[in-house]
């Protein structure tokens, strides 16, 4: 048989031990939180046209002119959105990679944290 002083120790670890789960999957939960908060924000089209005006500006202008290249007879028009809808696509490619490697550097670091 156990002596009340043993199963109190033995309560006690469990209370402990109980309470250091419930902080672990809090942390996890916060972090998966994080996580797809994040993703959202990279997926949105909104982020981008806030953060990158020019670069959206340019971009629709390209495929307006592009588009707009089946309802006129000009060249230019269309050789000229064709050009801005390219260089916004590089430039906007280029962003978003720098924008994948930050993010990836952000959840690099977070994971130093000891749990």
């Amino acid at each position: 048989m156990s002596t009340p002083a043993r199963r109190d120790e033995m309560c006690d670890r469990k209370r402990a031990l109980h309470m250091r789960i419930g902080r672990s999957r809090r942390k996890i939960d916060q972090r998966l939180r994080a996580a797809k908060d994040q993703a959202r924000q990279l997926a949105s089209w909104r982020t981008y046209v806030t953060r990158y005006p020019g670069l959206s500006l340019a971009a629709a202008v390209g495929a307006g002119l592009a588009v707009s290249a089946g309802f006129r007879t000009r060249r230019v028009a269309p050789r000229l959105g064709r050009m801005l809808l390219r260089q916004a696509t590089a430039a906007f490619k280029s962003q978003l990679w720098k924008e994948l490697r930050r993010a990836w550097n952000a959840s690099d670091s977070n994971h130093g944290d000891s749990a």
